[in-house]
Parts: C-alpha cells; sequence; structure tokens
C-alpha cells in the first residue's frame, strides 16, 4: 500500500484527493494505511469491519469522492499510477469515462483468454466494444458517478452502464505490469458468476423501472399460445368425435395456458411492488471512516463523540 500511495502522490500531487478503501482485510494492510494516515492528514481511509466484495467498495469511494473527476485503481500495482494522466487527456477529448486497456497483459494465458471472451460476448450484448471492461484503472467525470448501479458483481460493468444511460466511453491503452504483491483471486467459478451477471444486468437496464412488463408479456404470450392450441383441440373434438392422436398437442396447450397464467400474475405482482419501492435506497456496510472532512477546511481522522476513537457508520 505505501508503494501505491507514493506512485498517486508522485503522478497527481498534493492536490489530488486519495481515498483507500480496505474491504476487511485480513492482513495489516489497515496498519499500514494508519501509518499513512498519521503522516498524510489529507489522506482518507474507508474500512470495512468484514469483506463486502469489490462493489460495495467501489460505492463507499464514489459516494466520498468530492473531486471533479474520479479514477479508480486496484492496489496490486500492476496498473501503474503513473499511467493517470493518458487516461484523463482522453477524457478531456470530451469522453465521459475513459477505461484502461491492458493489451499487453502479464497474466496466465487462462485467465487473458477468458478475459477477451467475456469482453466480446459483453461488448456484443451490450452494444458498446472494448477491449478490457473490467480494467481496475478507469477515469469517471462526477456526473457518471450518480448514474450506476453498484451491488453484487456488477462493478464489471460500469463501462457498459454508462454507454446505455447516455455517456460517452472510451478506452486508453496502458501498460500492464507482473504482480508484484498478493494474489488473484480469480477463478473459473467466478469467471460464469461474470457472465450470470451480465445477464441480469442486461435485463435490469433492459427493463428500468418496470421489470414486472417482462413477465407480463411473457404471460400473455404464453397465454394466447395456449388458448390457440386448445381452442384448435377443441375444434377437432367438435368436428370429428375424437382428438385423433393430438393428446401431446393438448398437453403442451394446457401447459402453456397454467404457465402462461402463473408468469402474467407474477409480472402484475412484480409491477405492483416496482410502483411502491422505485426510490429503495441500497443499505451501506458498516465502515469505520479516518480523514473525514471536518468543516472548517481541515481533514482528519473522525473520532466518535467522547470516546478518542473513530467514528462507526
Amino acid at each position: 500500500m505505501r508503494k501505491v500511495y507514493e506512485s498517486l502522490r508522485d503522478t497527481c500531487g498534493r492536490e489530488c484527493e486519495i481515498i483507500f478503501v480496505d474491504d476487511g482485510s485480513r492482513d495489516s494492510t489497515r496498519d499500514v494505511l494508519l501509518e499513512l494516515l498519521g503522516e498524510d492528514p489529507f489522506l482518507r481511509l474507508i474500512a470495512f469491519h468484514r469483506n463486502h466484495g469489490k462493489s460495495e467498495a467501489l460505492g463507499a469511494g464514489f459516494r466520498r469522492a468530492r473531486g471533479r473527476l474520479v479514477a479508480t485503481l486496484d492496489g496490486d500495482l500492476q496498473d501503474d499510477p503513473a499511467e493517470l494522466p493518458r487516461l484523463v487527456a482522453k477524457l478531456d477529448q470530451g469522453y465521459d469515462l475513459v477505461v484502461g486497456w491492458r493489451r499487453r497483459r502479464k497474466e496466465d494465458i487462462f485467465k487473458v483468454l477468458a478475459s477477451r471472451l467475456f469482453n466480446t460476448f459483453a461488448g456484443l450484448l451490450g452494444g458498446v466494444r472494448l477491449h478490457d471492461m473490467n480494467c481496475g484503472m478507469k477515469v469517471f467525470r462526477r456526473k457518471v458517478l450518480e448514474d450506476l448501479l453498484l451491488t453484487g458483481g456488477f462493478h464489471r460493468f460500469l463501462p457498459l452502464q454508462a454507454y446505455w444511460k447516455g455517456y460517452r466511453v472510451s478506452e486508453q491503452e496502458i501498460e500492464h505490469k507482473p504482480r508484484q504483491h498478493g494474489k488473484s483471486k480469480y477463478t473459473q467459478t467466478k469467471g460464469f458468476r461474470g457472465l450470470l451477471d451480465l445477464f441480469v444486468i442486461l435485463f435490469l437496464m433492459r427493463f428500468e423501472g418496470r421489470p414486472g412488463r417482462f413477465f407480463v408479456g411473457l404471460g400473455a404470450v404464453c397465454s394466447v399460445a395456449g388458448f390457440g392450441i386448445s381452442a384448435y383441440i377443441a375444434a377437432i373434438r367438435l368436428l370429428e368425435g375424437n382428438i385423433q392422436s393430438k393428446y401431446p398437442l393438448m398437453a403442451l396447450g394446457l401447459g402453456l395456458l397454467v404457465f402462461g397464467f402463473q408468469i402474467f400474475t407474477l409480472g402484475l405482482f412484480g409491477e405492483l411492488l416496482s410502483y411502491h419501492f422505485r426510490s429503495v435506497r441500497a443499505v451501506e456496510p458498516v465502515v469505520i471512516e479516518y480523514g473525514e472532512d471536518t468543516g472548517d477546511g481541515r481533514v482528519g481522522q473522525e473520532e466518535a463523540e467522547g470516546t478518542g476513537e473513530p467514528s462507526v457508520k
């Protein structure tokens, strides 16, 4: 963490606000960050009591960032902080979000191929072609952050979300270094979960504010198809006295009727819930925050009243 901090200060200078988010680490990370906080009163630290995942960590940092531009960076130093000015320069060309492109990744071949497959698939479904949308180095205009959905594993799709909201998205090639600290947490199951998250967020964005209508429409289609098949079977029975060998078709028609009615009512119930809870706010994990603005122009460690300990938020 000290190397990350020093690289950021060398690149951005003292005028840059730096926020570290400790996602419930079990090693000495928080101790190192607290030492840095004692050396630099303008540094800020957000610490979770337990691990909540990268989406929640980014969300906590975004809500407290005060700059006109906001950048994200992983703590493993594989993405060099010195590359940030290149992304900012790209942003100045009229874009709202610029994501790093690790064109020559210093990782095992399986992870590289899985990433390329994922990015290709996500680009085809999402409508915007990016080579490395899950790169940890990104630069945003502040207005973009207000429209991003950060929960579960949706941090992987921040460029897609911004594009769907009408913002201009681009990428900038950056140098990628071998991992110097820690171990990669990537697994094959995580890649599969990423694909599931992609389908979920595509559904949420496509039917934003009205998810029940998808099921209402699906139920209506199935019900109409089931009614048509059943009417056909009934006509054969009335005209010919029997339905001949069309029992499988009759079963299909009845099944579609039942399935369609259930999905239709589920969609109506979903619309009812959506109508009443459109403004549901996400519950933020309990955090300990250091370096909060004191209101008098100074930044220091926030303390609970009368305790001398960091306050819990």
